[in-house]
């Protein structure tokens, strides 16, 4: 008789729920991850995320985090001892201080509006929640962001409908971090393209001061039998990725076909 020793290769965390620890409400769209690691996602429209982890990530840490909210750590060697409802505490977020425009500002625009090019950019669906791609910004006096779009590839299997977030990060020494402000949330839909393009008017305009930046579109759900694609040009221009939420940023050699318009005291 042979006896087969099955050895598991992942843990699973399944069906845990994040909450506000005031309000005992459910915290949408947080972002859940393995700090440093291309592995995470984000909580739904009810606060419910699962996740699987590689044993190979037993020494690493795993992070639940939300603006507006102190963030929570767990040792994922410690991961099946996570309670099914997880209390994040308030946060106070600092508003920014009401600004009128001057009449001498510039309209700008960062990033790519054209998609020309020979190279694709495809979102793994099954794992599109918490991927993002960024446009680096460089502040020299104040900005005031007022739109974003993108641009994407047409046919039978184009993406029909998603949640995106944008985010913003401000470097901090060598490193770039959520900044305290609220973010923006829209929902694409297909029927919405214009010759592939889409753009999302914002409905309060977001005031960064001076500093370097990263402005985020995020995908908060997952999808299945459809595509989201983009093309581009290698060497034309430098795309911030990240694969998943809680991981590293990485730098792509060529400009994605999204962009971001703002007004500029610059």
């Amino acid at each position: 008789m042979v006896f087969l020793h099955l050895i598991p290769i992942s843990i699973n965390l399944y069906s845990r729920t994040v909450i506000s620890k005031s309000t005992h409400e459910p915290i949408s769209y947080a972002s859940v991850g393995v700090v440093n690691r291309n592995l995470g996602t984000v909580t739904d429209s009810l606060g419910n995320f699962a996740l699987s982890v590689p044993l190979s990530y037993i020494n690493d840490t795993l992070r639940i985090s939300s603006i507006g909210y102190e963030s929570k750590s767990f040792a994922v060697k410690d991961i099946n001892s996570i309670p099914d409802t997880i209390e994040l505490c308030d946060k106070i977020v600092e508003l920014s201080e009401v600004v009128v425009k001057p009449q001498t500002i510039k309209h700008k625009v960062a990033g790519r509006k054209t998609a020309g090019g020979f190279i694709y950019i495809e979102v793994e669906g099954y794992k599109a929640a918490g991927q993002g791609l960024a446009i680096p910004l460089n502040v020299k006096k104040r900005v005031w962001i007022k739109k974003m779009g993108f641009t994407v590839v047409v046919d039978k299997h184009t993406l029909s409908r998603m949640k995106f977030r944008v985010n913003v990060y401000r470097k901090d020494g060598d490193v770039f971090v959520p900044e305290s402000i609220m973010p923006v949330y829209f929902n694409y839909n297909k029927a919405d393209l214009v010759d592939g393009k889409f753009c999302f008017d914002f409905p309060y305009e977001l005031m960064l001061d001076r500093g370097e930046y990263y402005v985020e579109l995020e995908f908060l759900e997952n999808f299945s039998n459809e595509i989201f694609v983009m093309k581009t040009k290698p060497l034309t221009g430098r795309t911030r990725y990240r694969y998943a939420s809680q991981s590293d940023w990485e730098t792509l050699p060529f400009g994605a076909p999204i962009f971001i318009e703002y007004d500029s005291l610059e």
